[in-house]
């Protein structure tokens, strides 16, 4: 028979194993687990949703290929050590999108470079005017949303918003015309 200390002890051990784990954090920064990233794409694409649905349009799906590149360009900005919207390679957003294999027209590109979190990242794009303008766009139906987090705790995010119905012309839309030096 089990003593009561020892069925107490294991009882308090059953309940330690149950409580989650507190969050890894880097001098108070919290460091975004691999497990969480699934809930953070799906809030994203819900919050973009719901200010779209309070404007009267239409939802947005999260594109896979949209957050491929979103994903890529975000691990840049970090390595460029600047949040802008061209890749070291010279890439525009819409030639980061075509080569992740979006076939649609580029409507717009968020980024941002901060130690925020998602929702707040989220809130400072519509709070913007020039930034709430990309998720306002009308022929929007695919998103993107990705990002990158140093060691340091610091986030680099991109949002991608796209028409996956339209084929953009050659040398048309965020891809345009560009010269960049050295190529």
């Amino acid at each position: 028979m089990v003593s009561r200390g020892i069925r107490a002890f294991l009882v308090l051990l059953a309940v330690a194993a149950c409580t989650p784990p507190e969050p890894e954090s880097v001098n108070g920064i919290r460091i975004i687990q691999d497990s969480e990233v699934n809930g953070i794409l799906t809030a994203h694409v819900d919050g973009v949703n719901a200010f779209r649905g309070s404007r009267g349009l239409t939802p947005v799906r999260l594109s896979s290929q949209l957050t491929a590149a979103a994903a890529t360009h975000a691990r840049d900005m970090s390595v460029q050590r600047r949040a802008w919207h061209f890749g070291s390679d010279g890439t525009s957003p819409r030639d980061r999108a075509l080569r992740a294999g979006f076939q649609g027209e580029v409507l717009g590109e968020n980024i941002s470079e901060s130690f925020d979190d998602d929702v707040s990242v989220l809130q400072s794009w519509l709070n913007d005017p020039f930034t709430r303008r990309v998720m306002e766009a009308p022929e929007a139906d695919s998103v993107g949303f990705s990002f990158y987090q140093e060691p340091n705790g610091k986030l680099w995010w991109v949002q991608l918003l796209g028409d996956s119905s339209s084929r953009p012309a050659v040398g048309a839309g965020l891809g345009g015309a560009m010269s960049v030096p050295g190529s």
